[in-house]
């Protein structure tokens, strides 16, 4: 009996980037020279977008302000292929993220307007979440208010994935990590959640056991540019990649989960390979989404920068 297709649903952010990058050392508290880009974001939008590229049916719901760059935000998406049919536009200014990377291309600080999605209600959100079936995947935004976490996870049983973003906002999550499916964090927001340092292997499997515990099937703590560790039915592993040029590290983490679960029905190892050659492009990519991703790239990067894979 042939599988039914699966659809990947996303509430969440869509954000106008503006991404400058240092050309020297960054200096505080002074002007540095460097250079200024404007492009279309949000983690839920990002994801989406990396989705639709990898060609996956991608549903998004968001909230677009009613101005210039919301607008065309919103005819973008439409443009690669997703369906917004349930999202929204507010009167007022776009969701805005403002981030500063050094001449390494690795984010130093950010500020993020995500005060729209504030309006998001229940109300709203309950016909998209109507639609989603349970062999599906639902992507987890914790830009969303954590009520609006809470009445979103306890009113679906498909798979849930996460990638929390930040440490602040990995807080939102903690309440609800044993409904996840799949669960991303960085090693700092690792931290977060279980309440213990991890500074070395012997912390990190001790993090990755903690998640487990939980009921999370996959969890993947990234290190950056030492690679990474992955808990799954598979078993444990600790990954890790040659060096790459980083242009930017702005949306591998984005990139990273999207890929992860479009490849997931081949497996959580297959999915590993193919979602950290989507971080590795990413970062070699001045956008925050690099649009080169899909089948054939991927596994070009994937013979370029080949993982090594030692079973814990």
């Amino acid at each position: 009996m042939k599988k039914a297709k699966r659809t990947f649903h996303l509430i969440g952010g869509a954000n106008i980037d503006i991404l400058g990058k240092s050309f020297e050392s960054l200096r505080p508290s002074d002007s540095n020279p460097g250079k200024v880009s404007i492009s279309f974001g949000g983690v839920a939008r990002n994801i989406a977008q990396t989705l639709t590229n990898i060609e996956r049916p991608v549903r998004l719901m968001t909230i677009f302000g009613d101005d210039m760059l919301g607008r065309q935000c919103a005819q973008d998406c439409l443009n690669r292929g997703m369906d917004i049919s349930h999202s929204q536009f507010l009167e007022g200014s776009s969701s805005t993220y403002l981030a500063i990377a050094n001449k390494d291309g690795d984010m130093s600080v950010a500020i993020a307007d995500m005060d729209i999605l504030k309006n998001l209600t229940k109300e709203a959100v309950q016909p998209f979440l109507d639609k989603i079936e349970d062999h599906d995947i639902l992507v987890v935004d914790t830009n969303l208010d954590p009520d609006m976490i809470e009445y979103i996870t306890s009113n679906v049983s498909c798979i849930l994935a996460c990638d929390p973003i930040s440490t602040t906002k990995t807080k939102k999550i903690i309440p609800f990590l044993k409904r996840l499916t799949v669960f991303k964090p960085n090693r700092l927001e690792a931290e977060v959640c279980c309440g213990f340092p991890v500074t070395d292997d012997e912390s990190l499997m001790k993090a990755l056991d903690y998640f487990r515990k939980l009921g999370i099937r996959d969890v993947i703590i990234t290190l950056g540019v030492r690679g990474g560790a992955i808990a799954c039915d598979e078993g444990i592993f600790r990954y890790v990649h040659k060096d790459i040029p980083v242009i930017s590290a702005t949306g591998a983490g984005d990139a990273f989960l999207a890929t992860y679960i479009a490849y997931l029905n081949r497996g959580s190892m297959i999915a590993l390979k193919y979602a950290v050659a989507a971080a590795i492009a990413t970062c070699m990519c001045e956008a925050t989404v690099d649009d080169k991703i899909n089948n054939d790239y991927l596994e070009g990067i994937i013979r370029d920068y080949p993982l090594k894979i030692e079973k814990r």
